[in-house]
């Protein structure tokens, strides 16, 4: 069942989402989205403005629909609606009157922004519940631990076992182009 989510309007919502997953951005929900109920659905977040600096390519099943500079998030999901062939199969997310007015008059099932979230939010506490659960009476892997020879070994391979290199290392730190005024004319290699 394709589900269409006003993002903006969805992620401004607060008070909804516990605080471990509260504040997330495009991709976090996209992802809280994939661990729900939700998670088998297409989903689309559409949102306003450019993909500047956000999610481009699907994350999992989430897909994302970037508004642009000359129309909003609003208009997109309305031309997505009226577009749709089979609108009562079409969930829409929203908190705006006008984008649930027009998903309602084409029959599509309308879910306000707070109560898509609180659905993620009971998804996301059962799937932590269970997780515990299971990880309660798993027997936990040992982790690999390194051998004092292991060390030593390593630290001669990468030159460290030598005090004097060590030294030349710290004094290049601290000598380092960062720390060159701007009248040296020392390459890397002469520092």
């Amino acid at each position: 069942m394709p589900v269409l989510i006003d993002a903006n309007n969805t992620l401004h919502v607060t008070g909804v989402l516990p605080p471990e997953i509260a504040g997330v951005d495009e991709g976090g929900l996209a992802q809280l989205i994939n661990g729900s109920r939700y998670g088998s659905d297409v989903v689309c977040l559409v949102c306003d403005g450019a993909a500047r600096g956000r999610p481009l390519g699907p994350i999992g099943a989430v897909q994302f629909i970037y508004s642009g500079p000359r129309q909003s998030a609003d208009a997109v999901i309305a031309r997505l609606v009226t577009a749709c062939t089979a609108p009562r199969s079409m969930t829409v997310v929203s908190n705006d009157r006008a984008v649930k007015k027009h998903a309602s008059r084409r029959r599509c099932r309308v879910l306000a922004a707070d109560e898509f979230l609180a659905t993620l939010a009971q998804d996301h506490l059962r799937r932590a519940r269970a997780s515990s659960e299971g990880r309660a009476g798993a027997i936990r892997p040992r982790t690999a631990t390194v051998s004092p020879e292991q060390v030593e070994a390593w630290k001669a391979y990468f030159g460290l076992a030598d005090p004097a290199s060590l030294e030349a290392l710290k004094r290049a730190s601290r000598e380092g182009p960062a720390h060159r005024k701007p009248h040296d004319r020392r390459s890397p290699r002469q520092l």
